[in-house]
């Protein structure tokens, strides 16, 4: 008797489901007839369907297949019926409008369209918007904002205002003015707007251009601003606007207008300090903290703005392809000032090792660079992390004298005490790298190969690049001449002699022009052409390593450095995208791809990430 059930139960069951898959095996046939464009088989299977159910959706389907086949008759008799289904709907009226229309008979069409907007009832919302958008499908925009002016009327009140409903059509008309007008009606009725205002100013107005249409925006905040002066929305509005035009100097004067007149303490300044700094306006970065450090030492930002103007300045200058030697002492004066205010505290160690960093890279002083990095370390309190970054900083400073032992023991300190921390494994990379300056090959291949199984994906790569050059590269005589000459130009390279690193390539090229090292002696050119700021030259040199050596170890490396460099010193965003795609697709595997993908991404204009210096400005956060 049981199994009768469950039989019985399993029939009713694929019965009921084969009833209910049938009507949609219908709509599925006339909706892949309606995308083909086949309009005549369309027809036949949705005036099945309407009859049977006559839903919205497939009296929208019906006529507009009656449209495309110029049957009006059948679309009027559609509408009219439509119309008494739902007691004059003021949607179909438009369809019997917009039908009139296209048979030429405007006086018939304007009857049904005022017929519609008279036809809103007080206090009904979506009504409103389902006509507005009725009349928007046939590009009826006038029509469209008849519509909202009458339900603003009728709903009587600021909340159902329709601004960015009307603001949008008059995008659409290309009515700046008006646009532009609306859309600040509604920030004044409802401020919860800003980010969907900016978007929608982001989509119909090119900022990247000075015209008519960011001028309109320009002049029209400014008016607001007159207007309602303690309103900080529309001058923030004014900022965004000098942000997007890229005008850093237009944003710093609005900044400060509105630190003085609501006393912000300097908090925007100092964000937009950091955008400056992003950008590499050193001149407004440096406004910035000089303003906020002229509201005095009792401001909270006041240190992280001295900190800041030394930084901005550091980077400017040493940013030159060839800073001047005033510029280098000025520089030096503003640190040794900063330091001495501040005083040699955890604080300020990072301002004190960017003073060793310019007196051992830039003043030619490495027995100054060492002893400020010397007292750094030893500063009580210090984070030990830190002290041991900067030992491996002071060990590099060895390095660049050409003490590769002293800086060997400085590694070696920092491998013992964080053997399994990515600190260490920096340390034993840099070890091996002295190693191998040094010519004992075999024991920094050693290193370099524990070293490809580290967590840091850099680090592994790194090590596996410097590994695989010198297995590469051991000649069978052991004598490996041509190997210590180029690991001799490496050194030379890392000391800033680049003169001398360039004479023993030119060398190495000329006695062993056959050799495997062809590749990277093109990739440490480019790297001497970077450093010297000769920025198409170094392109050459990368384009260089792709065209001769396209199944090399290096190419992923080429084309992401390719492309940094059209997108930030060239400023060539289309060559950059090129590069960051082929490398996406020709080099999927790379470690280089996350990045590459990052970078191509906010090239093209995506914006996921909005926890960006820009955006922490204009959410206006302390």
């Amino acid at each position: 008797m049981n199994m009768i059930r469950t039989l019985l139960l399993v029939l009713f069951a694929a019965g009921a489901t084969l009833a209910f898959t049938q009507p949609t095996t219908d709509e599925q046939i006339a909706a892949q007839y309606f995308q083909q464009g086949d309009h005549e088989k369309a027809v036949l299977y949705y005036e099945k369907l309407h009859r049977k159910q006559p839903t919205p959706y497939y009296y929208e389907q019906l006529f507009k297949s009656y449209i495309a086949l110029k049957r009006y008759d059948d679309a009027t008799k559609l509408v009219k019926d439509q119309l008494r289904r739902t007691d004059d709907d003021g949607r179909y009226l438009v369809d019997l409008g917009h039908l009139y229309k296209l048979q030429d008979e405007p006086d018939k069409s304007l009857v049904q369209y005022e017929k519609a907007v008279k036809g809103l009832k007080e206090g009904d919302q979506n009504a409103v918007r389902q006509l507005a958008n009725a009349f928007t499908k046939y590009n009826e925009y006038d029509r469209a904002l008849d519509t909202y002016q009458r339900g603003q009327k009728l709903l009587k009140s600021d909340a159902f205002s329709f601004h960015y409903e009307i603001a949008n059509l008059y995008a659409m008309k290309g009515d700046m003015d008006r646009m532009v007008g609306s859309y600040m009606d509604l920030l004044s009725s409802n401020p919860s707007y800003l980010q969907s205002v900016q978007n929608a100013l982001a989509r119909y107005i090119d900022f990247t251009t000075a015209d008519v249409r960011t001028e309109t925006l320009r002049m029209e905040l400014l008016r607001r601003i007159q207007k309602e002066p303690q309103n900080t929305l529309f001058q923030e509005m004014l900022i965004w606007v000098y942000l997007q035009q890229n005008d850093l100097g237009g944003a710093f004067v609005q900044s400060k207008a509105m630190d003085k007149r609501f006393n912000e303490g300097g908090y925007r300044l100092m964000e937009l300090a950091e955008i400056a700094v992003t950008n590499k306006d050193w001149n407004t970065a440096t406004k910035c903290y000089q303003y906020v450090v002229d509201l005095g030492a009792g401001n909270a930002n006041y240190n992280l703005a001295r900190v800041g103007m030394v930084e901005a300045m550091d980077a400017r200058i040493t940013g030159m392809s060839d800073p001047p030697a005033a510029d280098l002492q000025t520089l030096q004066q503003q640190y040794n000032t900063t330091i001495t205010e501040m005083g040699n505290t955890p604080a300020t160690a990072e301002l004190m090792i960017g003073l060793a960093r310019l007196k051992a890279y830039y003043l030619n002083d490495r027995a100054g660079a060492m002893a400020l990095f010397e007292e750094v370390i030893g500063i009580p309190g210090l984070d030990p992390k830190k002290q041991a970054a900067y030992k491996l900083e002071l060990g590099d400073v060895h390095v660049l004298g050409g003490d590769i032992w002293e800086a060997s023991l400085l590694y070696s300190q920092v491998d013992l005490e964080y053997k399994q921390d990515i600190l260490g494994h920096e340390a034993r990379l840099r070890n091996a790298k002295v190693s191998y300056y040094a010519g004992d090959f075999l024991w920094a291949k050693a290193q370099l190969d524990v070293l490809k199984a580290s967590t840091s994906k850099l680090i592994a790569n790194d090590a596996m690049e410097l590994s695989l050059l010198i297995s590469d590269n051991l000649s069978a005589d052991s004598l490996n001449l041509a190997l210590k000459a180029f690991a001799q130009a490496e050194l030379l390279t890392f000391q800033h002699r680049y003169d001398d690193a360039l004479t023993v390539l030119d060398s190495l090229g000329a006695a062993f022009p056959l050799d495997p090292l062809g590749d990277d002696i093109l990739y440490m050119r480019y790297r001497i052409a970077f450093a010297r700021h000769l920025y198409p030259e170094a392109a050459g040199y990368l384009e260089k390593v792709l065209e001769l050596y396209p199944n090399d170890i290096l190419v992923d490396n080429a084309m992401l450095d390719l492309g940094k460099l059209y997108e930030l010193q060239l400023k060539d965003n289309a060559k950059a995208m090129a590069w960051y795609e082929k490398l996406l697709f020709e080099q999927s595997g790379s470690i280089f791809t996350p990045e590459a993908r990052q970078r191509f991404r906010r090239l093209r204009g995506d914006h996921d990430n909005l926890d960006t210096p820009e955006q922490k400005f204009l959410n206006g956060t302390p």
